[in-house]
């Protein structure tokens, strides 16, 4: 997906770019994910989820943002992303929410962006504790020309604690690589609600990842298959069947791929 003249023109472009920030990111147009009408009633569950692009050499998502128009008091908002970051060291990766204030649990854009090639970074944020109503979530700023992601929102019911009880991420880079892995530091009791969330970038363009997609045992929220002009990455959830670190393996058939990153964690 990255040519070699990628690095001298990603170089040029630091040069003209200024860095936008939060108050320049537009969040209109916006995807509206109303709660899904057949989404399970009782348990800790997913209640509407959804997913916007910014595709390489865009400069710009499309839509801009997503809104979730019906927040009831106790929902839980989670944002997770998987984004290559054509970005100055230091520059912000956070997603922002209009009505609150989310907080970061995984973010690797910080000590990636900048700094170590390829930037390609997978992030977890979330919101514990919404005020009922809307709430629009702009995505980060990635840069340009080459930045290009996924973001993906859902939002969450019926969590008893509504805390986040344990998290695991990785980061990989390599030549050829078929899988990613992926589990957690800590343990999840039976019945909490797991978020598990891939992406990779690749050294050639593919016309289609070919995720396993979702990995066996999991539901699917999102997938991002496009590997020629973004960053292919999925996105899966649970109810956490037993006690355990909730393991999860994801492979793809896209031949050239040379980073890859996950992350997983339960709420609760």
């Amino acid at each position: 997906m990255r040519k070699l003249g990628l690095a001298l023109l990603a170089v040029l472009a630091v040069g003209c770019r200024r860095e936008r920030t939060v108050g320049d990111r537009p969040s209109q147009p916006t995807l509206t994910l109303a709660p899904d009408p057949h989404a399970p009633t009782t348990g800790r569950r997913v209640v509407a989820a959804g997913q916007i692009g910014q595709p390489w050499h865009s400069g710009a998502w499309s839509p801009a943002s997503i809104t979730l128009p019906a927040v009831e008091t106790g929902d839980v908002i989670v944002v997770l992303g998987a984004s290559w970051g054509d970005l100055a060291a230091g520059s912000s990766t956070a997603p922002t929410d209009d009505r609150g204030t989310l907080r970061p649990i995984v973010d690797q854009g910080p000590s990636v962006v900048g700094r170590t090639k390829p930037p390609v970074f997978a992030q977890l944020y979330v919101e514990l504790d919404p005020g009922p109503g809307a709430h629009t979530i702009t995505p980060p700023y990635l840069g340009g020309p080459a930045g290009d992601g996924t973001l993906y929102v859902a939002q969450l019911r019926g969590l008893t604690d509504r805390r986040v009880v344990a998290v695991g991420s990785t980061w990989v880079r390599g030549t050829a690589l078929a899988e990613v892995f992926v589990s957690l530091y800590g343990v999840a009791q039976p019945g909490d609600l797991v978020l598990a969330l891939a992406g990779y970038d690749n050294t050639a363009p593919h016309p289609r990842a070919g995720w396993s997609h979702p990995p066996a045992g999991w539901l699917a929220l999102g997938v991002e298959e496009d590997a020629t002009n973004n960053v292919p990455s999925t996105l899966s959830w649970r109810v956490a069947p037993a006690l355990g670190a909730q393991p999860v393996t994801w492979t793809w058939t896209d031949p050239t791929v040379n980073v890859a990153t996950a992350l997983v964690a339960a709420l609760r």
